[in-house]
């Protein structure tokens, strides 16, 4: 067969075609082969149970060993994974497009993928995916005003209007705005451990024109779901919310016979300024607008001969709604909890899939993709899911540059009890990092009393939900994540070795940053310059002549000088190992879930 190359990202991938006819789909590919002693490597026999080498060495170096697992043969079936995956609907599996699966456990994880039995997507008309302000556009129109000298400080979650950089995996709270703000990178770092309660961070933009009128800013605001009028089905009436305004209730009223019940939130919550009204109707036939409109301007006699002239067909009939049908009720899309994605992304980065969640009352620019759910226990675990590294892997494998709509409902919703239940805990402890956050907490039920708890495996920490936790400790942080990372990998059936495969190949950035990494003491992460963290080139001076017992206590300027941060960190200082913290986690969440371990699998 031939032998093609082909440069994707920064990766060479060589692929070799054969097959008896060249109708047949049947050949060979190495991904991020970084010299061709690796393809001969590949074909060797009788190294099978070595472990798979990554795409870096011990040294941070290219790895250049082969493997017999990392030659993957591709024939129409994997064509057809491929193209169910990452490609859009109805895709054929000649036309679909060739990933850069790296082994055989990657080429595993998609297949459990695949067999997932629930995706976001499959909650149509429950989800709603929105882009809510143009950046350019929205300026234009006096929705927003850029305000960058200085850069404007909102006094509620209602005038917080987020950009990209406040936010990152898992972390709404990442980063704030400086005094002077005209550049994409005139961005710090938040200090969780030091913000007060009702902290909102720095933005470059505020609600309202030049002027400071809200109008454009409010009528910007979508609604969702949709007002529903009463519709005809086979097994009878589907009922709906329709809009009932103040001037019209009263021929409603002489419609229906009967006082109406109007539904809808109070105006003085967090953003529910532009809430509105709703009758919820379980019958609606003929001209019923018209009729309104005609006893609303000719007298509310519905006898009247006139009116039974041009109406006599019109028939209108309330309920009272469920529970369910209560979630139904159109709201202002700021009312709601929501989940915000970055919508750029670059899968050669640390992260590709970069979301947290945002509060009531916050609106985003264009560069922040938002999700509302009507089940906000499902919403969480959701977000949850999205901020591991198994999620992560999918989008990354798409190699796009920007997360679209299609690219969330494709991934996977969580649906094992106990799994969701441990994914909400540890992501409202994680993200709801301020009293902003409170409402996700509000309705919020855990099914399994094992999952009340935020309980670490590695240092014996408790957290009870009821308690409203906070994660703002590094080390806390850091932990928690590593468990939502196996509770999804656990999720999704996948064995220890391919969710160490998945982050040793696919993260390569962030395994050379948890490589650098130290902590100290008190859970703290010592700034470095591998991260390029403010202060990190003063650390490592005041290190070179300290005792490496006494608190190393250093100094550095942010904010363009206007601050000073001081910190202290506390001896002994020590480097992390997230793939053994991994097979700590895995192990023992397989044991409380009662998983049983394949030791041929993980060996």
């Amino acid at each position: 067969g031939s032998i093609i190359q082909a440069h994707n990202h920064d990766f060479t991938v060589i692929f070799g075609f054969s097959g008896p006819t060249k109708d047949v789909v049947d050949f060979r590919s190495i991904s991020n082969a970084f010299h061709p002693q690796v393809i001969a490597q590949c074909s060797f026999v009788g190294n099978e149970n070595n472990p798979v080498p990554a795409l870096k060495d011990a040294e941070g170096k290219w790895e250049l060993r082969g493997h017999p697992l990392r030659a993957i043969r591709v024939t129409e079936e994997e064509l057809s994974l491929f193209a169910k995956l990452l490609d859009e609907e109805g895709t054929p599996a000649a036309q679909a497009r060739l990933p850069q699966v790296h082994s055989h456990p990657v080429l595993k994880v998609l297949e459990k993928f695949a067999k997932a039995p629930m995706r976001l997507g499959n909650f149509k008309g429950k989800y709603f995916p929105s882009e809510m302000f143009h950046e350019a556009n929205a300026q234009r129109d006096g929705i927003i005003t850029r305000q960058q000298e200085p850069s404007f400080q909102p006094s509620c979650a209602d005038e917080w209007v987020i950009s990209g950089p406040h936010f990152y995996v898992g972390n709404p709270l990442s980063k704030t705005a400086r005094t002077l703000c005209k550049e994409k990178s005139d961005y710090e770092v938040i200090d969780l451990e030091s913000i007060p309660s009702d902290y909102l961070p720095r933005a470059v933009y505020r609600p309202g024109d030049e002027n400071g009128d809200l109008t454009a800013f409010y009528d910007a605001i979508p609604e969702w779901p949709k007002p529903q009028k009463p519709i005809r089905t086979d097994s009878g009436w589907q009922p709906g919310f329709w809009l009932v305004a103040d001037d019209e209730v009263a021929a409603y009223e002489a419609l229906l016979g009967e006082p109406l019940k109007r539904y809808g939130i109070e105006t003085s919550r967090p953003g529910a300024r532009t809430a509105r009204q709703f009758g919820f109707f379980s019958r609606w036939e003929g001209d019923v607008e018209g009729a309104v409109r005609w006893l609303k301007h000719n007298g509310l006699e519905r006898n009247a001969q006139a009116f039974t002239r041009s109406f006599s067909d019109v028939r209108l009939e309330q309920a009272a709604p469920s529970d369910e049908q209560q979630k139904y009720l159109p709201k202002p899309l700021t009312a709601y909890s929501r989940f915000m994605v970055r919508d750029m992304c670059q899968p050669s980065n640390e992260r590709t899939l970069m979301g947290a969640l945002m509060p009531v009352g916050a609106t985003a620019i264009n560069t922040a993709r938002v999700l509302t759910m009507l089940d906000k226990h499902a919403l969480i675990a959701f977000s949850g899911f999205c901020t591991s590294v198994v999620a992560d892997f999918y989008i990354k494998l798409k190699g796009r540059g920007h997360i679209h709509n299609s690219d969330l409902a494709s991934l996977i919703m969580p649906v094992k009890p106990e799994i969701c239940d441990a994914l909400v805990a540890r992501t409202l402890a994680l993200q709801c990092l301020s009293k902003q956050f409170d409402d996700f907490y509000e309705g919020i039920e855990l099914t399994s009393s094992r999952s009340h708890m935020l309980h670490s495996v590695f240092d014996g920490t408790n957290f009870t939900i009821e308690l409203r936790p906070r994660l703002r400790n590094d080390m806390q942080r850091r932990l928690a994540q590593i468990e939502i990372d196996v509770l999804c990998a656990l999720e999704l059936d996948l064995t220890e070795e391919e969710l160490i495969q998945i982050y040793s190949v696919q993260f390569p950035v962030m395994k050379a940053y948890e490589e650098a990494d130290e902590y100290d003491s008190r859970g703290q992460r010592l700034p470095n310059t591998s991260r390029k963290d403010a202060g990190g080139k003063g650390l490592r001076d005041a290190r070179a002549n300290h005792d490496g017992i006494s608190p190393l206590t250093v100094s550095w300027e942010i904010d363009n000088g206007n601050q000073t941060v001081t910190r202290t960190f506390y001896p002994p200082f020590r480097h992390v190992d997230r793939i053994e913290d991994y097979r700590t986690a895995y192990r023992v969440f397989a044991e409380r879930l009662g998983i049983e371990i394949n030791e041929e699998e993980v060996a």
